[in-house]
């Protein structure tokens, strides 16, 4: 059995606490897969510039944002046909 470092127990911890704190506030994480189609998306609608496409916290931002105005134009169209 491989002996486990302190390093690792301390980023299985930090994982666990966050995992928790998700647990109580009801929120899920789902792994979201990103093609060329949905960065061009992101860089019209999500404000994501050519330079920050590798920057992991730019994506996500530009990634919430994307999804809040597609969210909001889905329920307004709902709301419409009603």
């Amino acid at each position: 059995m491989v002996e486990k470092t302190a390093a690792f127990r301390q980023r299985r911890a930090t994982d666990t606490a966050r995992w928790r704190e998700r647990l109580e506030r009801g929120a899920a994480v789902y792994p979201v897969e990103v093609d060329g189609m949905m960065f061009d998306l992101m860089e019209r609608f999500g404000g994501l510039k050519d330079s920050n496409v590798g920057d992991r916290q730019a994506v996500a931002v530009a990634l919430g944002k994307l999804l809040r105005l597609a969210l909001t134009a889905l329920l307004r169209e709902t709301t419409s046909r009603r």
